[in-house]
């Protein structure tokens, strides 16, 4: 079986709203999955008939944005454990330096002091049309109740809700946290490797414009390609969003496998190859991210289903 392991940021800022990785708990993951795991670059592991041995396990190590901190804390304990990793970029938000909505509309509420919003959304539950968020703790609620709304609604709903909040939160400008291709560059000539993750970052399941969702997976390759010098064959879905048409196009275009999410292991030998399962690792404690490295929380949650 593989496990791939996903991680986003690694970071030793606290964030209340979407934490990092703490940098130590990367690193204690990274040591427990080098020596436990045969650990491969996806990309080389999917290019080629998977053989499985007994009871071996494989797992590859992902990293999904883009984010600065991939590689100013992530790429040396990588290093360190002499483990290859596949980076998963959104081509505009390194283009401009700005991060994906999933962040930047999180980052929108918890720093703005305006209290006037007047949300009048006809997606939006009435529990989410509001007129006033008064606090910053109103707005932390608000935020966690919205993002994973987003992630399902229509992509060009998505896009005006976030247009909106952005119009509103004139107080705030966004970090640059993001990397740039020269960065890009450096981990590939470490030998790591930098796939898609779409122009934008849409939830590709939600995009009904054929040509939009076109772009956001070809153009995505292009731009890879015209910096970094070859069309990538890995297209990392956001946020796990995926239809048939997705995976359609994805092999149209030129990739050669999908990842999506689902928190779980990938039998490669039963398994579509433009839906692979990826485990994501979050800021936990360390029992509970070893449960989910071994696979033994979901395998627990399925049997609590199921019983």
């Amino acid at each position: 079986m593989v496990y791939n392991f996903l991680f986003h940021r690694v970071n030793p800022e606290r964030n209340s709203l979407w934490d990092p990785m703490g940098v130590s708990l990367f690193e204690k993951s990274i040591k427990y999955i080098s020596k436990n795991f045969d650990v491969r670059l996806a990309e080389e592991l999917y290019l080629s008939p998977v053989s499985l041995k007994g009871k071996q396990r494989i797992a590859t190590i992902m990293f999904d944005d883009g984010y600065l901190d991939n590689l100013e804390y992530g790429a040396p304990i990588l290093k360190k454990y002499n483990c290859k990793a596949s980076f998963y970029v959104v081509t505009n938000c390194i283009d401009n330096n700005v991060p994906v909505w999933t962040y930047a509309l999180e980052y929108y509420f918890s720093k703005t002091n305006i209290t006037e919003f007047g949300f009048n959304f006809d997606f939006l539950p009435n529990s989410l049309n509001v007129s006033t968020l008064a606090s910053p703790e109103e707005r932390h609620n608000y935020v966690s109740r919205l993002k994973p709304l987003l992630k399902s609604v229509l992509n060009e709903d998505r896009e005006r809700l976030i247009s909106f909040v952005r119009n509103k939160c004139i107080d705030v400008d966004l970090p640059k946290i993001m990397m740039n291709w020269n960065d890009l560059k450096f981990l590939k000539d470490e030998g790591h490797y930098i796939g898609s993750h779409t122009l934008s970052h849409p939830s590709l399941g939600t995009l009904k414009d054929l040509k939009i969702l076109r772009d956001e997976l070809t153009k995505s390759g292009e731009v890879i390609k015209d910096n970094l010098g070859y069309f990538p064959v890995s297209i990392s879905y956001p946020v796990g969003s995926f239809n048939e048409e997705t995976k359609k196009i994805s092999i149209e275009s030129g990739y050669k496998f999908g990842l999506a999410v689902k928190q779980d292991i990938h039998n490669p030998s039963l398994e579509d190859n433009f839906e692979i399962s990826r485990i994501e690792l979050y800021n936990e404690s360390w029992f509970k991210t070893r449960l989910r490295i071994n696979n033994t929380l979901e395998r627990i949650k399925k049997y609590i289903r199921y019983r």
